[in-house]
């Protein structure tokens, strides 16, 4: 009766702590399914390692590309500072996406407009879009190492042959086999036959555990596929016959899964403990995950697409997600050739908490003067975003965009390179000779590129020398060019080929005011030494320096 009793309570705590855990696995699901509602629209707050972004860049650095951003401007423009606002995907294959497309600039208009249809189908219709959501979020993470690490990472296992594994089984059946024949015989060698495949079964398991998270993604991959193509996406028939097709491409690693996947479980079922001392007898779940990695290495390919298919749809609601956090955006327009205009109306930094708008309209290149702090910086990098997202997530932080479709360069944030030994000045030439280079090169799509203080590196006069002349070697067809300068002297060389604008700012009060406002014209005004006053250095100061501007401007020479 004790007995009785005592099994009953078992039972009952087993059969409590299951239903708890399935109820609170339902509440945590219904508690970011919400979460996912209301957050929409709203900048993340994920926070990204060193490690992080290194995995995001696994499929970018997997394609093979003639034209994408280089590491030079993405860092110029802290794209990765722009990622972070608009990644609000739910696996690795949508980050990995993500951060693709902004780095392959699109330089043909097709596909834009499919894009543009999948990203408002999925922002309008909530229910299905969490729906995806949702399986993208049980698909999750593949943890330390990116997708394609851990499947190159099954390229050091070697040897996968079951030779030396179907001759231990034999082995073993004909050691059972000598038990009718010789018992004395039989018995010594089914002990040895059980000692040594037992022992090589523990070595070579613990050798192959590290591999079972490649699996476990994969498989998770093809289960999130299938449960994307259960939702009814009627805008996305094309991506979802793809996909089906994709899926079925690895329907042998699907049928292989589950024996490999019970190698790396251990909850003490009975049963569980038979096969386990099954396996090590016979070594049919190691031949079994020697012919998985075998599928996996023959459809690599595969496998890869299948990454790509689903970090697209991510990556799509991540879009849509973005321009709901946005204050104002555009959908662009594109003119294909290498003459064209660039026209931005009230553009503006989406890194940029409360910005102030400016438009243009540019036909050619354009020179831009002011004091530092004025907004020359910010309004380039303004312009290069855009053109990026314009030819990437088919998305401006703007209320109008129309330009081409353009390979963009950057040489602005650039600092010295200690590990090679360049000075600023080397890294700086360095910068300047590849966009020199990308003009000169024949193309169908014009170059936009974008220069911050030309030659700021170096003398005054070989710098506006040098500068003048590398600024109308670009001044060329297909080329349009935007450069910040506080030398006044290469808006009066430079302005047959060049439109000036500028920006411009007050100092009253013992206060400095920035409009942050794009100006016709040239900069008239010089406040460097007034801005000395302000921060708080001595009259003495301030007054000598003003009164050698003053004698240089009337003699030309300096004092």
């Amino acid at each position: 009766m004790d007995a009785i009793i005592l099994l009953s309570m078992i039972f009952a705590v087993i059969i409590y702590v299951m239903v708890r855990g399935s109820v609170e696995e339902k509440r945590n699901r219904k508690q970011y399914e919400a979460g996912l509602r209301e957050g929409y629209g709203k900048f993340p707050d994920k926070e990204y390692s060193e490690q992080d972004f290194e995995n995001i860049t696994r499929l970018f650095a997997y394609r093979h590309k003639d034209y994408f951003i280089d590491d030079i401007t993405w860092n110029d423009l802290n794209m990765n500072g722009i990622f972070a606002l608009m990644d609000h995907t739910q696996s690795s294959s949508g980050a990995e996406y993500l951060y693709d497309m902004l780095r392959t600039p699109k330089l043909q208009k097709a596909k834009m407009d499919e894009l543009e249809k999948h990203i408002c189908f999925l922002r309008k219709d909530e229910d299905k879009r969490v729906t995806v959501q949702m399986k993208l979020h049980a698909l999750g993470t593949s943890g330390k190492y990116s997708v394609f690490d851990y499947i190159e990472y099954l390229d050091n296992i070697g040897d996968c042959s079951n030779g030396k594994h179907i001759v231990m089984l034999l082995a073993l059946f004909v050691s059972l086999a000598l038990l009718f024949v010789n018992v004395m015989t039989g018995v010594f060698l089914l002990l040895l036959v059980i000692a040594v495949n037992m022992t090589s079964y523990l070595r070579e398991k613990n050798n192959i555990q590290p591999y079972f998270c490649s699996f476990s993604y994969i498989m998770r991959m093809i289960q999130c596929g299938n449960g994307i193509l259960t939702v009814d996406l009627s805008e996305m028939v094309e991506y979802k016959k793809e996909l089906e097709k994709k899926i079925g491409r690895l329907t042998p690693i699907s049928r292989n899964y589950s024996a490999v996947a019970s190698m790396n479980s251990s909850s003490g079922n009975p049963l569980e403990i038979v096969s386990d001392y099954f396996n090590m007898l016979t070594h049919i779940d190691i031949m079994r995950f020697n012919r998985m990695v075998r599928l996996v290495k023959e459809h690599k390919e595969e496998i890869y697409e299948l990454v790509e298919a689903i970090g697209y749809i991510d990556a799509v609601i991540s879009i849509g997600a973005f321009r709901e956090s946005l204050k104002s955006y555009c959908v662009p327009e594109f003119e294909e050739g290498k003459e064209v205009v660039l026209c931005i109306e009230n553009g503006y930094h989406p890194s940029i908490n409360e910005p102030v708008v400016n438009s243009f309209l540019q036909k050619r290149g354009m020179l831009v003067t002011g004091s530092n702090a004025s907004g020359k910086s910010t309004f380039l990098k303004m312009i290069a975003i855009n053109a990026i997202l314009a030819q990437t997530i088919h998305t401006c932080t703007a209320s109008s965009y129309r330009g081409g479709l353009y390979k963009i360069y950057s040489s602005m944030a650039l600092r010295d390179d200690l590990m090679a030994g360049d000075s600023y000045y080397i890294v700086e030439i360095k910068a300047l000779k590849r966009i020199v280079d990308a003009a000169e090169e024949k193309s169908e799509n014009p170059l936009l590129c974008f220069v911050d203080e030309v030659l700021r590196g170096t003398n005054t006069v070989e710098r506006i020398a040098a500068s003048a002349q590398i600024m109308d070697n670009l001044a060329r067809k297909g080329v349009y060019c935007f450069a910040a300068t506080h030398d006044i002297e290469l808006t009066h060389l430079l302005a047959q080929k060049y439109d000036n604008y500028h920006f411009e700012e007050d100092v009253k009060d013992g206060d400095v005011l920035f409009s942050y406002r794009l100006l016709d014209g040239r900069a008239q005004t010089r406040n460097a030494i007034k801005l000395l006053k302000v921060i708080g250095f001595s009259d003495e100061i301030t007054e000598h320096a003003e009164d050698r501007v003053q004698r240089f401007v009337r003699t030309g020479q300096w004092a």
